[in-house]
């Protein structure tokens, strides 16, 4: 369901219009030339699409525009939790990064899981979550 909103063409990456309808449906509000400023920006591989990694730079950049960083997280959070359970399955999990295109091997699918499951129940909590992007998305960005 996310994906098809995200990307529905199954491309692996997201081009400006997905891109927008994506940004939408989170709840923030950009112009559709602030977004293709922003896609100029990040897009490393100069197709004027993004993969994964570049999506969460685009959604680090809106944080930092628009938005406090509890709430981006909560709204990837939401992302990833398909199920709306408040937790994210193992299965959800695998299914969003696959669908975005940039991680599609599952062990190290597998590995990024275990990782932020720090309580090992088999399910990542919002806590765990925002703890896992805070340290993917900004390395040494943000503290």
């Amino acid at each position: 369901m996310i994906m098809k909103m995200l990307n529905p063409y199954r491309s692996g990456a997201i081009a400006l219009d997905e891109l927008e309808t994506a940004i939408r449906n989170l709840g923030l509000e950009q112009t559709r030339d602030e977004l293709d400023k922003i896609i100029d920006e990040v897009d490393q591989r100069g197709n004027h699409q993004i993969d994964f990694d570049e999506f969460c730079i685009v959604m680090r950049r809106l944080y930092m525009k628009k938005r406090s960083w509890n709430e981006v997280v909560k709204e990837c959070f939401h992302v990833f939790d398909r199920s709306e359970s408040s937790v994210i399955s193992k299965k959800d999990f695998q299914y969003i990064l696959r669908e975005l295109g940039d991680i599609t091997d599952n062990q190290i699918i597998d590995e990024i899981f275990l990782e932020a499951d720090v309580d090992g129940n088999g399910l990542i909590d919002y806590d765990e979550f925002a703890y896992m992007v805070k340290n993917y998305m900004t390395d040494d960005d943000i503290n």
